[in-house]
This record gives structure tokens, C-alpha cells and sequence, in this order.
């Protein structure tokens, strides 16, 4: 006689599969989410289970994601481990949904309002995306609303020395060279995202401009991530 298996005994009691599986899902999200110290707490533990017993790969890279969105400094920290932040993702090839991930969290969080260490982990997937940067706009198309969020994280109150600065210019650097002095382009769209981005790193490295000439002012609006980050329990 066949032994039914646990997935037939809770359909006869009305529980089928996928609501338990929901249910479970729910209430992981409610940990991500890292709104009060149990969460986070949380949210920390099953960092490190990801970060130590799963590791990144290619099957799995979006759940990191989801952590790494957290914006929170432990959750992040403890992702990270000993890993550099702007190469934590180099084991994963690069494709169109890394890249719109990135730009959407980038858009998302206001400058100041996100752990340091979370923008070095999304704008080193975007430097290393837009390296070669003919290939990289192939694969991901960047928008000027994209662009403009993009550079809204540089700090003019520091220098292009600082980490975050120094990788935001580097890219907009490569998007910039999208077109080349006396070389003709006929993709309007492409030179309008080229000249985008040439102009905030211009406005950025001139010491006699400001930001909000390149960017608008509603995006410059910046946040204190400490203000709002919840720490984990003790």
C-alpha cells in the first residue's frame, strides 16, 4: 500500500503546498524588509546562511538582491564578509536584469540614504557592466532618468578620491565615451545619454558648478541612512 507523502495529507486537510509555501514566503519578506531588531536580527542570520553555506552564483544571485536592497549596514557587512565590495558580484555573468536591478535600487535610495558599502556592491556590477561601454549599452540600454539617478549619489562635499565618487565617475567616464570626438552618430538616444553623462561628471569635477545644473533638484534631496537604520538586537 502506497504511503502518502506529506503534500497529499495537508491537501486532505486544506492546506494545499503553495499557500504553506506563500505563507513561508511572506513572513521572509517580513524579515527582509529589516524594519524592527528582531528582523534585522533575522535578516543578519540568514545573510550569513546565504553568504556562507549557499555562496553566489549565477542560480541564485537575485535573493542577494534582495538583501543587498536592505540598504541596512549588518546585513551588508556580514554578506560581504571579507569580500571587496566593487567585485563581490564578478562571479555572476553580467546581463540586463543585473544591470536594471542595480539602476532601480539606484533610483530608489536618495544620495546619503544607503549604507556606502550597498552603492560600492551595485556600482561595481554597473562599472564592470559598462566597462566596455559599446557592449555594455548593448545589453543594457541606460535612460537619462537612469543617468541622473545614477549621479545623484555623488557627494560634493567630498572628492573624486572617495570610494563611491571615484567608481559613480569612472562610469559615467565610459558612458560618456559612448561618443567619440569627430565620429558621427546617428542613434540620437546614444548621444543624448553620452552628453548626459559627460555633463554630470563635468558639473561634478568643476569646482565653480553645482549638481543640480546637470541633475534635477527633487533627486539631490539627500537622506541619512543612520537616522532610519535599525541595528540588530544587541
Amino acid at each position: 500500500m502506497a504511503i502518502p507523502n506529506k503534500e497529499q495529507e495537508r491537501m486532505k486537510l486544506g492546506w494545499p503546498q503553495e499557500e504553506i509555501d506563500a505563507l513561508e514566503l511572506g513572513f521572509l519578506k517580513e524579515i527582509i524588509s529589516c524594519k524592527d531588531k528582531l528582523g534585522v536580527s533575522a535578516a543578519v542570520q540568514f545573510a550569513a546562511f546565504m553568504a556562507k553555506k549557499v555562496n553566489l552564483n549565477s542560480d541564485n544571485y537575485p535573493v542577494f538582491f534582495e538583501l543587498i536592497e536592505t540598504g541596512n549596514q549588518w546585513v551588508v557587512n556580514t554578506l560581504l564578509g571579507d569580500s571587496v565590495p566593487e567585485s563581490y558580484f564578478k562571479p555572476v555573468q553580467l546581463n540586463s536584469f543585473m544591470i536594471g536591478e542595480c539602476l532601480r535600487m539606484l533610483t530608489l535610495w536618495q544620495p546619503g540614504g544607503v549604507y556606502p558599502k550597498a552603492l560600492q556592491i551595485i556600482f561595481g556590477i554597473l562599472k564592470l557592466a559598462y566597462d566596455n561601454p559599446v557592449e555594455g549599452y548593448r545589453m543594457y540600454k541606460i535612460s537619462i532618468p537612469e543617468i541622473n539617478n545614477l549621479g545623484k549619489h555623488l557627494d560634493k562635499e567630498k572628492d573624486q578620491r572617495d570610494s563611491v565618487n571615484r567608481v559613480i565617475l569612472s562610469i559615467l567616464d565610459k558612458i560618456a565615451s559612448l561618443v567619440e570626438p569627430g565620429k558621427d552618430i546617428k542613434d540620437k538616444a546614444t548621444l543624448d545619454v553620452a552628453t548626459q553623462a559627460n555633463n554630470i561628471r563635468g558639473k561634478f569635477l568643476d569646482l565653480e558648478k553645482t549638481l543640480d545644473e546637470a541633475i534635477p533638484e527633487l533627486l539631490l534631496k539627500k537622506a541619512d541612512y543612520t537616522l532610519s537604520e535599525v541595528a540588530p538586537e544587541n
